[in-house]
C-alpha cells in the first residue's frame, strides 16, 4: 500500500496557549497524522522496541502489525502508535475501529471523539464525521483546561472552524471570564486568517494592557519570517485604524510607535512619540529614544527632529542638556552626508555651536557640541588654530571621563593629520589606541593610525593593524581595515615594489586633505603608469568619490556604473552600487533608478554592509510611490 509522509504536530500548551508551526498541518484533502509521545524507555520489550523502530522509519505496514498486538497489552499507551500508522496506510475502517474500542474504554473522551469524525472524514463518511463535531460544539464543557483540551484535539485535525465555534460557545459561558483570545488568534493563524489574527492580539491587548512585551514579541516574530511584508503590512493597517479610531488609548499609541521603530520607519516614530508625549504627559523618554535609535540608524533628520523637539522644552525637561547636544550632532552629520551643503550652512552652524556653548557653558555634558564645532571650524572653514583652541579648552574640564576625552583626542589627531603633522597625529592615536583598548574609540584610532602610517608609505606597519581590526568589535570598523587591507595586497601583487602603492597613498592623503584638483592629477598620473586589473577599479574607485566631492555627479554615477559592470567581484562593486543609488537619488533625481540599484544591491550583496541602509531607502521610496 501507499505511504504518506508523516506530518509532526508539536503541542505545546503554555498558559493554556497551543504553539504550533504552519508546518505542523497538511494540505487540504490530505490526512494528518499526530506523532505521539515516545514511551518510557525502561523495560520495553524487545517487540515494543521493534515496533517503535518500525514506525519512525515510517514502515508502517510492520509497526500497524506489531502495534496491533501491542494495543490488546496497554491500549492507552499504543493507541496513538497504532491510530496513525493505520491511518497511513489508508486503513480508515480498521482506524475507526480502533477508535471505537478507545472511546469505550474512555467515554465521550474529546480527542477520540474528534479522532473518529476525522477518521470518518477521510472515508468520505462526512454527514456523520460533521454530527459529531456538532454535538461536541453543543456540549462545550464549562471548564478552561477542557476547552482547551478540545480546542488542541479539533485544531490538530485542521477543524479549524469548529475549534472557533468551541470557544465563542466557551466565552459566553455562565460565569466565565476568559476571553480566549490569544487561543483564537492561534486558530486564525494557523487557518492563514491573518486580518483576524492581529484583530484578535489587538483586542487581547486592550483589555491587558500590561501584557504589551508579550504580544510584541509575538508579532515581532511575524514580522521577522515576513519576507514579502504581506503580514507586516496587514499590522500596520489594523494599527493606524486602532490609533485612529480610539486616540486616546495609550496602548494603541505605544504599539504604533513600536511598529515604526521595528520597521526602520525613524521620520513616522518622531511623529508618534511626539503625539503620545503631547497627548498622555511627559513622555519625553520616548521622544529621547526614537532621537538615539534615529543617529544610530544615520537617519540624522528624523535624529535632529526628536532631538530639537526636547530641546525646545528647556526647563520642562530633564534631557535638556542632552538633547542639546544630540541636536547639534544630528545637525553637523546631517550637513556633512550631504555634498551639496555649502560655506554658508557650515558658518551657521558654527555659530549654532557657539551659541550653544554660551548659552549652557563648555562641560562634561557639553563636549560632544564641542568637538563637532571644532570639526567644522576645521574642517569645513578652515580655521585650524581656532578648532584646536576649542579642543585644547575642553580637554582642561576636570573629571572627564576615558570616552570623553578619547574622542576629543581624536578629533585633534584628525586635525593634526589634516594639516600635515604626521607623527604629532599618530602620537595622539596611539595613546587612544592604549587608553582605550577593546573599546570602539580604541579600535577606530587604531584603524586611522594604520591609513596615517599607509599614507606615509610605512605598508608594513598598516597592514599589521589592519590584519588585527579585521577581528574588532565594530562592523563599519572591521569592514574598513579589511577592504584597505585587500587594497594594500593587491596593489603589491601588482607592483612588488610598492611604487604604485605609495603613489596612491599620497593620492589618499589628498583626497583626505580637501585638496581635490591635486589628487586626481595624482589619479591620472598613477593610471598613465600601465595598471593591472587591481589598481585600474581602485583608479576609478578613487576618482568617483572625488568627483562626488567635486559635485560633479553625472561623471562619478559613470564611473561607478563602470566600476560595477566590469569587476562585479571587486570588493568596491558594492559601495559603487550604494554610491550610484544615493547618486541617483539625491542629485540626479530619478527614483526609479535609485529604487533599481537598491534592489540590486539587496538581491545580488545581500551581506554588504550597505543592505540595510539601502533596505531603508527602498522602502522610504516605495512607500512615497504609494
Amino acid at each position: 500500500m501507499r505511504i504518506i509522509t508523516v506530518l509532526w504536530i508539536i503541542l505545546g500548551i503554555l498558559g493554556g496557549i497551543v504553539f504550533w508551526t504552519p508546518s505542523a498541518f497538511s494540505q487540504n484533502n490530505q490526512m494528518i497524522i499526530q506523532q505521539p509521545k515516545k514511551p518510557p524507555q525502561k523495560n520495553q520489550s524487545p517487540k515494543e522496541e521493534l515496533a517503535i523502530n518500525y514506525y519512525r522509519n515510517k514502515q508502517y505496514e510492520q509497526a500497524a502489525e506489531l502495534f496491533d498486538q501491542l494495543y490488546s497489552e496497554n491500549p492507552r499507551k499504543y493507541y496513538s502508535f497504532l491510530y496513525n500508522s493505520l491511518l497511513a496506510l489508508k486503513e480508515y475502517k480498521h482506524a475507526e475501529k480502533i477508535v471505537k474500542k478507545q472511546l469505550k474504554i474512555s467515554k465521550n473522551n474529546t480527542r477520540y471523539l474528534v479522532d473518529h469524525a476525522y477518521v470518518l472524514k477521510l472515508m468520505g463518511n462526512k454527514k456523520k464525521s460533521d454530527k459529531i463535531l456538532s454535538d461536541l460544539i453543543n456540549h462545550v464543557p464549562n471548564n478552561r483546561s477542557q476547552v482547551t483540551q478540545l480546542t488542541n484535539a479539533l485544531q490538530s485535525k485542521r477543524f479549524h472552524e469548529q475549534a472557533l465555534l468551541v470557544l465563542e460557545k466557551a466565552k459566553e459561558m455562565p460565569g466565565n471570564e476568559y476571553p480566549y483570545t490569544l487561543e483564537m488568534a492561534n486558530i486564525y493563524q494557523y487557518s492563514g486568517d491573518y486580518d483576524k489574527m492581529f484583530d484578535a492580539y489587538l483586542d487581547y491587548l486592550n483589555h491587558n494592557p500590561k501584557e504589551i512585551q508579550r504580544i510584541r514579541n509575538r508579532l515581532q516574530g511575524f514580522m521577522r519570517h515576513d519576507i514579502d511584508n504581506n503580514l507586516t503590512s496587514i499590522l500596520k493597517k489594523k494599527l493606524f485604524e486602532r490609533a485612529q479610531k480610539n486616540p486616546d488609548n495609550l496602548v494603541y499609541a505605544e504599539m504604533l510607535l513600536w511598529y515604526s521603530l521595528q520597521t526602520k520607519n525613524f521620520k513616522m516614530a518622531f511623529r508618534q512619540a511626539r503625539a503620545i508625549d503631547k497627548r498622555f504627559g511627559d513622555r519625553s523618554e520616548d521622544v529621547l529614544e526614537v532621537a538615539e535609535i534615529s543617529m544610530t540608524n544615520r537617519d540624522y533628520e528624523s535624529a535632529a527632529n526628536a532631538y530639537g523637539y526636547i530641546k525646545d522644552k528647556k526647563e520642562n525637561t530633564p534631557f535638556y542638556l542632552e538633547s542639546y547636544s544630540g541636536y547639534f550632532t544630528a545637525i553637523v552629520k546631517a550637513a556633512e552626508e550631504n555634498a551639496e551643503t555649502d560655506i554658508k550652512t557650515y558658518k551657521t552652524l558654527e555659530e549654532t555651536g557657539k551659541d550653544a556653548l554660551a548659552e549652557i557653558g563648555l562641560n562634561r555634558q557639553t563636549v560632544e557640541i564641542a568637538g563637532n564645532l571644532a570639526h567644522i571650524t576645521a574642517f569645513k572653514l578652515g580655521d585650524y588654530k581656532e578648532a584646536i583652541s576649542i579642543l585644547e579648552q575642553a580637554l582642561e574640564i576636570n573629571q572627564l571621563l576615558p570616552k570623553e576625552k578619547a574622542g576629543l583626542k581624536l578629533e585633534l589627531a584628525d586635525i593634526l593629520l589634516f594639516e600635515g603633522q604626521e607623527w604629532d597625529a599618530s602620537l595622539y592615536y596611539s595613546q587612544i589606541e592604549s587608553n582605550m583598548k577593546n573599546e570602539p574609540l580604541g579600535y577606530e584610532a587604531k584603524f586611522r593610525n594604520a591609513k596615517l602610517y599607509y599614507y606615509m608609505g610605512e605598508f608594513l606597519w598598516a597592514q599589521t593593524k589592519l590584519d588585527i581590526l579585521r577581528s574588532a568589535t565594530s562592523k563599519l570598523i572591521a569592514n574598513d581595515a579589511m577592504e584597505l587591507s585587500i587594497f594594500i595586497k593587491d596593489i603589491v601583487e601588482e607592483d612588488t615594489m610598492g611604487l604604485t602603492l605609495r603613489s596612491f597613498g599620497k593620492a589618499d592623503l589628498l583626497i583626505y586633505q580637501s585638496k581635490n584638483d591635486l589628487a586626481i592629477n595624482q589619479l591620472n598620473r598613477i593610471e598613465k603608469q600601465g595598471l593591472g586589473p587591481n589598481g585600474y577599479q581602485y583608479v576609478l574607485y578613487k576618482k568617483a568619490d572625488l568627483l562626488v566631492n567635486m559635485q560633479q555627479y553625472q561623471e562619478a554615477d559613470s564611473l561607478y556604473k563602470q566600476l560595477a559592470n566590469s569587476y562585479p567581484e571587486s570588493i568596491k562593486a558594492d559601495n559603487a552600487i550604494y554610491k550610484r543609488a544615493e547618486i541617483q537619488r539625491l542629485y540626479l533625481i530619478d527614483e526609479l533608478k535609485a529604487m533599481d540599484l537598491y534592489m540590486k544591491l539587496m538581491t545580488d550583496y545581500p551581506e554588504s554592509i550597505y543592505a540595510g541602509q539601502a533596505r531603508i531607502k527602498y522602502r522610504e521610496l516605495r512607500e512615497g510611490e504609494e
